[in-house]
């Protein structure tokens, strides 16, 4: 079967995680204050700590706020951890178990997929990607608790992006911390995507193969805290190819 049509279904409906995405969209945007973040994820009396916020979203024992997540998803650009151009290598075993799933979907299949996505987390612990994957192997293997906990943590973060901005107009772009953010977010809403364009230093547009409901032929996302850490390594051009909950594998 070719890869464009192959489809894999986690066991929660990709349509709750669309209707959470519009009902984000018809609430006030939510600029990220740069200054905001930081002073607030430093403070050690906060409430936003950093490290705190981030042991709790790992631990995910109950939900963040949205209020939790705006400040640990955009303070984390902050982090020591964040490096947004460097090539992450457990993403490769990823795609390699998940090829082999396809072929034949076995419990230590399974199981490698999570070891491997859990290493992804050490690097981008918000990649909506990796967190649908650790969603259905999870799901195949009859967890439902720690389905249920990556389930929520990919529709928290979606939800964190699509606050920040309309990404209809370059004035309000979607902020994101990973280029590959960007790309699952309209993935997720069941969007192609047909090119991308950088529009200004701190801004790209990422045209769609057709209109969506909406009538937009794309939206805008700004990239501008990758370039805060800088790295050697090339950045390489995202495929799709083989997806789960629209979201794509590689």
């Amino acid at each position: 079967m070719r890869r464009n049509r192959l489809v894999l279904r986690l066991l929660v409906a990709v349509v709750a995680t669309c209707a959470a995405i519009c009902e984000v969209a018809a609430q006030s945007v939510r600029v990220p204050d740069n200054d905001d973040v930081l002073a607030r994820t430093i403070d050690y009396d906060s409430p936003y700590f950093l490290d705190r916020l981030m042991a709790k979203y790992l631990s995910w024992q109950q939900p963040l706020s949205e209020e939790e997540m705006h400040y640990l998803y955009y303070g984390y650009a902050y982090s020591d951890l964040y490096k947004p151009l460097e090539p992450i290598a457990a993403e490769d075993k990823v795609l390699a178990v998940v090829e082999e799933i396809m072929t034949e979907p076995t419990e230590e299949r399974m199981n490698r997929l999570i070891e491997s996505g859990m290493q992804v987390m050490e690097r981008d612990p918000f990649s909506p990607k990796n967190l649908n994957f650790l969603a259905f192997a999870y799901g195949s293997l009859g967890d439902t608790i720690n389905e249920k906990r990556c389930y929520e943590r990919l529709e928290a973060v979606l939800k964190t992006i699509e606050s920040s901005g309309t990404g209809e107009k370059e004035h309000s772009p979607m902020h994101v911390l990973w280029f590959s953010h960007a790309a699952d977010v309209l993935y997720a809403r069941g969007l192609d995507i047909k090119s991308r364009e950088v529009v200004s230093r701190t801004c790209e547009y990422i045209f769609l193969t057709m209109k969506d409901e909406r009538g937009n032929l794309g939206y805008y996302f700004d990239f501008s805290r990758i370039y805060w850490v800088r790295s050697e390594e090339p950045l390489k051009p995202e495929k799709r190819g083989w997806t789960i909950n629209n979201i794509p594998l590689s």
